[in-house]
């Protein structure tokens, strides 16, 4: 196996996904679906959410987030309402359906978290979180500061 840094991070994430992927068939979502709606009933009930905070959230781009959450919609799991203040902005709202998943979604992210981490060490463990957690925006930071010295 490669010790490419950049190549075992896919492979874990492939494997990852297909997992996810996996459970998300047997609703007829996918992965990315499922993990919005945990995203989403993981708020505090009265937080707004729109769709630039999915954007941040899952680091996609406007166009992709507004694929999936139009799919979304038509299949009744969220609602998008128009923002009085400002009429470009879309209120991201969670339907009946996809609270009724909510209950099995939780139990697998928490099955699929624990089979993920259960071959770490405890201090393993809080140095690969740690790591993931930081790891998005330290990159993010290094290609802007590169795109600026071009």
């Amino acid at each position: 196996m490669s010790s490419n840094i950049a190549h075992l991070i896919k492979v874990a994430s492939n494997e990852i996904s297909r997992s996810v992927n996996d459970f998300a068939s047997d609703y007829d979502l996918t992965g990315t679906q499922v993990q919005i709606i945990d995203y989403l009933t993981g708020l505090p009930y009265d937080e707004d959410v729109f769709q630039k905070d999915i954007e941040a959230e899952f680091n996609i781009r406007r166009s992709t987030a507004t694929n999936i959450l139009k799919i979304m919609e038509k299949k009744e799991l969220i609602k998008r309402e128009a923002v009085e203040s400002d009429s470009r902005l879309k209120k991201i709202t969670v339907l009946h359906k996809a609270k009724k998943l909510q209950k099995n979604i939780d139990e697998f992210m928490k099955e699929n978290d624990q089979k993920i981490l259960s071959s770490l060490g405890a201090f393993e463990r809080r140095g690969f979180l740690h790591a993931l957690q930081k790891l998005p925006e330290k990159l993010q930071s290094i290609e802007q500061s590169e795109v600026k010295k071009q």
